[in-house]
C-alpha cells in the first residue's frame, strides 16, 4: 500500500461527514418549514401578555436563531468537506523547463558577483 493511500480514504471519509452534515441540514429544514410544523422556543414566549408586536417580535427571534443554526451547520459542513477534498485530490507541479533555466543563471550571477 503507497503512502498516499490512507491520506486518501481519510479524505473520502471527513468529505462523506461534511456532505451528511449539509444534507441533514437541508433536509431538517425542509421537513421543519413544509410541515408547518411548531418551531422550537429558543426565546419563550409570553401567552400571557396582550402584546401583538411583543409576541410577533419573539417569533422572528425564534425563527432567526433557527435559521443561523441551520446556516452554522451548513458552513460547518462545507469547511469539513472542502478539507476532504485537499487531501483526495493529488497537487502536481508542472515545471517550465524554460523557466528553471533562468532561475538558475540568476542564482549562478549573484554567485559571481558576491566572488
Amino acid at each position: 500500500m503507497k503512502v498516499e493511500e490512507p491520506e486518501k480514504i481519510v479524505g473520502y471519509v471527513v468529505l462523506v461527514i461534511g456532505l451528511i452534515l449539509i444534507i441533514l441540514a437541508a433536509i431538517l429544514a425542509y421537513l421543519l418549514f413544509a410541515s408547518g410544523g411548531q418551531i422550537p422556543q429558543f426565546v419563550p414566549v409570553q401567552t400571557e401578555s396582550e402584546d401583538e408586536f411583543a409576541k410577533a417580535l419573539t417569533n422572528l427571534s425564534n425563527v432567526c436563531l433557527l435559521f443561523f443554526i441551520f446556516i452554522v451547520i451548513i458552513w460547518a459542513g462545507s469547511i469539513i468537506s472542502s478539507r476532504g477534498i485537499t487531501l483526495i485530490k493529488e497537487i502536481k507541479l508542472k515545471i517550465v523547463e524554460g523557466s528553471l533555466g533562468e532561475e538558475v543563471e540568476i542564482v549562478k550571477k549573484e554567485k559571481a558577483k558576491k566572488a
